[in-house]
């Protein structure tokens, strides 16, 4: 028989082992009232009723349930977040369109919203990207692409006429989308309400809201099934397609950049006065610009980054470089000491914002600053690039329309 204080020990012991080592800090801010930052304890309920009081985080909130996580990849739709470890995918926030999958509740209903993470049914496979839209993402995972949420315009990769909505749920699991090529999928990316893949020989494909000319494939109107955008692209090794909004532009292998769908504040760079093309254009700015390595659009701006680590800037808003420039018709450099004189090795927009992460692992934030999601401690704009304090070196930023996430070393 074991001793009271031997039964304490093992006890002790047992518990240490059960605990989980913390291996990931996940930091959110800006509007918490859709559970968008997977916080319980900012959502605020009546007495009375079950309203939520909204309210805002205006510095960055550590996530805890994601501490010993291991999440790899986070992002920010509208009113809601992606999450993603090795092999397992979360979510929350708003969930009127199945933008984190189905739980029935009843017979009939599925929830609204989720405050608190909830894991998405989705293969075991390893996973190698997310991205989020307004209110529909896709998943790259080592066995195939999957969409999940929104299909209204067909973003989902299914006639929405049938499908208004994919679920992903034990009752309605994902399923892997029908690819136009027998290529691997090297990249994916989300704008509002349309889907992009590109294949490992830098062919671009697209579905969904086509308005615009956002599919680039010479069309307007919706289209949901994936097919090959058109234009000054053919031929080119594109590897990455970016835009937050409906901006589309994608950067080649060799640094050369192609724009297409809205184009109405000047993000052409002088490559077309047309406010919308549907098919791809090519941008000549490599000669005051350099080879362009990474590329994001807000709703009406342009931000870029060369292969020397410098950043340039375009359009209408607010576009870091003070009240008395707000509208650049052509790329600007944005001066290094910005960035505490560092390079910068990663950049990123949402529909009114945008950041830049320098080399030692600090994040620059600037603009519109709605609901707080800059995380500077106020709502008002941030003209220029104000460095976000957190602790650690951030991996990652994902900026949405009225939140945003840091993923920190």
């Amino acid at each position: 028989m074991l001793t009271k204080v031997t039964a304490t020990r093992f006890l002790s012991n047992t518990t240490q082992k059960a605990r989980k080592k913390v291996d990931c800090a996940v930091y959110g801010c800006g509007l918490s009232a859709s559970g968008a930052l997977a916080i319980p304890k900012l959502i605020q309920g009546t007495s009375n009723s079950d309203d939520i009081i909204a309210s805002e985080m205006e510095y960055p909130k550590r996530v805890t349930f994601f501490n010993t996580k291991s999440v790899k990849f986070v992002s920010s739709g509208f009113g809601f977040s992606l999450f993603a470890s090795e092999n397992r995918l979360y979510g929350a926030g708003i969930n009127n369109r199945f933008q984190i999958g189905g739980q029935l509740t009843d017979s009939s209903k599925y929830q609204d919203y989720y405050i608190s993470a909830k894991k998405i049914s989705i293969p075991a496979d390893e996973i190698l990207e997310i991205s989020s839209g307004r209110a529909h993402s896709l998943i790259r995972t080592s066995s195939g692409i999957f969409a999940i949420g929104d299909n209204n315009f067909g973003q989902c990769g299914r006639d929405p006429t049938a499908t208004e909505y994919v679920v992903g749920s034990e009752e309605s699991p994902l399923i892997p989308l029908d690819l136009p090529t027998n290529n691997p999928i090297i990249s994916i990316h989300c704008s509002m309400d349309t889907s992009f893949l590109v294949d490992s020989t830098g062919q671009v494909f697209s579905f969904g809201l086509n308005e615009d000319g956002q599919c680039g494939n010479e069309e307007y109107g919706i289209q949901w099934a994936p097919r090959k955008v058109k234009g000054d692209v053919n031929g080119v090794e594109v590897q990455k397609v970016a835009g937050s909004t409906d901006t589309i532009m994608a950067t080649s292998k060799e640094g050369e950049v192609f724009v297409w769908g809205q184009t109405e504040y000047g993000q052409a760079a002088g490559a077309t006065e047309e406010i919308q093309l549907n098919t791809s254009r090519h941008l000549n700015i490599s000669s005051s610009t350099g080879k362009i390595s990474s590329i994001d659009t807000t709703q009406s701006s342009v931000i870029a980054r060369n292969k020397n680590g410098e950043v340039f800037v375009w359009g209408v808003g607010v576009l870091g470089m003070g009240p008395e420039a707000e509208v650049l018709k052509r790329p600007v450099q944005m001066d290094q000491p910005l960035f505490d004189g560092k390079k910068v090795c990663s950049i990123a927009a949402g529909n009114t914002s945008m950041s830049a992460i320098n080399e030692s692992g600090r994040l620059f934030i600037w603009g519109e600053n709605r609901y707080s999601s800059l995380g500077l401690g106020h709502s008002n704009r941030q003209l220029f690039p104000y460095q976000l304090f957190l602790p650690g070196d951030v991996r990652e930023a994902a900026l949405g329309p009225d939140h945003s996430l840091f993923l920190v070393n």
